[in-house]
């Protein structure tokens, strides 16, 4: 059997920056347990497979998997999917719109026109919120840093599609300076059924930047993500849980993947509607490699 696919960065506008993803096409043949040797093959924290949508409510289907699971959703793999399908398909080159049926349902990504360039922007799920029983103490032994660095600001579990918990730091000189404590972080985010930790702090600077994000997933085998998609989905909800609730709307400009050489811009934005907050991601993506699979 043999598949084409492309490595592309997502959250980045030039090579070797964001974060990459594999994206394998036409792979409604593949088998699941074949899908995930590929994964743990590619070695990257998420490979996309797109297939045939099984509703006509989706222009296709996405299965995305880490080296060690598959995830119902994930933000960078979404961003690498919807760029891939644009540039292969001559009917899809010109969408402004395409929705993308995965396991939380269906994620639509806009393809916005920018002047600095083409964005595409998802909307994640309706976040849910969830109270975990962690001390600050354990909080920062996880994290590397002292509890004096955390904010006053709770430990929770967010997920717009993947659970992550969400710790934020009070001094924006912290972030760069985590020694991520591994196996506790894998220990302690399984107690609480989340993917890992992601961790902000504001920047404070005045600058287009607000946030710097880290995001820490080695559960799944990623020691750290370059660029989470779905962590910065979360921390957008968290912000307009805890920081912004009198707000019906925000939008902000993050950074992650400085401490990696990666460095990644992500556009974040949300709002409040009658029922839920809705939160939008936005990123640029520029295709790295291609070739074929043979298996």
């Amino acid at each position: 059997m043999i598949k084409d696919f492309v490595q592309v960065d997502a959250f980045a506008s030039r090579p070797f920056f964001g974060n990459p993803a594999a994206v394998v096409f036409e792979a409604d043949d593949i088998p699941d347990e074949v899908m995930q040797k590929i994964a743990r093959e590619m070695n990257l924290s998420e490979t996309v497979f797109i297939l045939k949508p099984t509703t006509t409510e989706a222009d296709y289907r996405a299965r995305i998997f880490t080296p060690l699971s598959e995830l119902p959703f994930a933000g960078h793999p979404t961003i690498a999917a919807v760029h891939s399908i644009l540039a292969r398909y001559p009917d899809k080159a010109q969408a402004t719109l395409l929705r993308q049926e995965c396991g939380i349902g269906i994620v639509p990504v806009e393809v916005l026109s920018t002047g600095a360039g083409r964005l595409l922007r998802m909307t994640q799920g309706a976040p849910l919120h969830r109270p975990v029983e962690l001390s600050r103490d354990t909080a920062a032994r996880m994290l590397g840093c002292s509890a004096d660095d955390l904010a006053e600001t709770p430990i929770e579990v967010v997920s717009t599609g993947v659970p992550w918990l969400v710790v934020q730091l009070g001094r924006f000189g912290a972030i760069p300076a985590l020694e991520p404590d591994q196996a506790l972080i894998a220990r302690e985010a399984k107690a609480v059924r989340a993917a890992g930790v992601t961790v902000f702090a504001e920047r404070g600077d005045g600058g287009p930047v607000r946030l710097r994000v880290r995001t820490f997933a080695p559960g799944e085998g990623i020691a750290e993500d370059p660029v989470c998609g779905s962590g910065n989905g979360a921390v957008a909800a968290y912000l307009a849980r805890h920081r912004h609730a009198a707000q019906k709307a925000d939008s902000y400009v993050a950074e992650q993947g400085i401490e990696l050489g990666r460095d990644g811009e992500i556009h974040a934005s949300w709002e409040r509607g009658e029922a839920a907050v809705s939160v939008r991601i936005a990123g640029a993506a520029v295709t790295v490699a291609s070739g074929q699979l043979h298996f």
